[in-house]
């Protein structure tokens, strides 16, 4: 399967990178920042998050990256006080793995708060990050490891870790335990650029607008350091809508379409933002987005129109590790009934034990 999902994609590697974190430097360091909406009456205004510390998205973050006189915008999600995940690419200098140095002048990370939509409100901080971690199997954006062919797409991880603790008006997302499975509706959130089903892309990404969207997933691809078998690493799913579902006209995977008015896309400068799965009635981190294209005949950002990113199930050594053990991983719900069950049977084997 990893093979028919390369050859099918190889071709719009282009248009990845594209939409990726790392093509999106503006120039006089202004940004102009992707959850896409369907086609009318649904808009990408209907999308918007309002903003407040009430919303399940308080602690969705843009993320400034600076260095060499340019300026980029990525998105991210809080999973501590002071840590935040989001996108290797995002502080990748070179697009081959150089880690952004922010000990050189003019280099920085800020990562910006929108958890109030009044101005001065400590929910609108913006917080300059005291260390930038990359998983160390990132080796840049589309590149395998050593004898491994292919766009690999892999790894794509980063830890961002803030010079002082989050508003507290920010929510800390916790991340589930399981595997992401095929045909799991999820949810994004980002800043990046957006549109339609319709007219693509039309909308500039920003740095206090945050949408929000939903997708079904479709299928993955494996551990790249492993042949890309074991576990998987990376998701896919497609834009669905006006007769397009790429992935199953394809031969490679027909999933749930999702209502118009949900069924979205993402764009440039959602890398690094986060897909959610709804469990024990919150939002649970469970994959971050990295990644799009655009087949032939298709407009950018359209229907048709493809992405996904990093599972992070495959990464919970690495997360716990990198932010400290701050990120609380919360187990599958069948895992904790098994787990339960089990101590229930312990404590029947100590009542046997004090009658006898």
């Amino acid at each position: 399967m990893r093979q028919l999902i390369a050859s099918r994609l190889l071709g719009m590697a282009v248009a990845m990178a594209a939409i990726s974190g790392t093509a999106e430097a503006v120039p006089n360091g202004s940004i102009t920042p992707l959850i896409t909406s369907g086609a009318l009456p649904d808009t990408p205004a209907a999308h918007v998050d309002p903003n407040n510390a009430a919303s399940p998205f308080s602690g969705v973050v843009s993320i400034n990256i600076r260095y060499d006189g340019l300026s980029y915008i990525c998105s991210g999600a809080l999973v501590g006080k002071r840590q935040v995940v989001s996108a290797g690419h995002c502080v990748d200098t070179n697009g081959k793995g150089s880690l952004i140095d922010l000990n050189k002048p003019g280099n920085d990370v800020r990562v910006v708060f929108n958890a109030s939509s009044t101005p001065g409100d400590p929910g609108r901080a913006v917080v300059t990050a005291s260390k930038v971690q990359m998983n160390p199997n990132y080796g840049g954006f589309g590149n395998c490891p050593a004898g491994v062919p292919g766009f690999c797409v892999n790894d794509d991880l980063a830890v961002i870790t803030l010079g002082q603790d989050a508003p507290a008006s920010a929510k800390i997302y916790k991340l589930a335990g399981q595997q992401l499975q095929a045909n799991t509706r999820i949810i994004m959130a980002g800043y990046g650029t957006s549109g339609d089903g319709i007219n693509g892309y039309t909308i500039s990404p920003d740095f206090r607008i945050k949408r929000t969207g939903q997708n079904v997933v479709d299928l993955f691809d494996a551990d790249d350091e492993q042949g890309f078998n074991g576990p998987n690493e990376v998701w896919y799913a497609d834009f669905d809508g006006n007769g397009h579902d790429s992935f199953c006209e394809w031969g490679l995977a027909c999933s749930t379409q999702l209502p118009n008015n949900r069924e979205s896309g993402i764009g440039g400068g959602d890398s690094g933002g986060p897909s959610f799965i709804e469990q024990y009635g919150e939002l649970m981190l469970i994959a971050t987005n990295t990644f799009g294209g655009t087949p032939d005949g298709i407009v950018a950002g359209a229907f048709g129109s493809y992405f996904g990113g990093i599972v992070l199930h495959s990464y919970l050594d690495y997360l716990v590790a990198a932010t400290g053990g701050a990120i609380q991983v919360v187990p599958e719900p069948a895992s904790m009934a098994v787990f339960a069950l089990g101590l229930f049977g312990l404590a029947c084997v100590r009542r046997r034990e004090r009658r006898c």
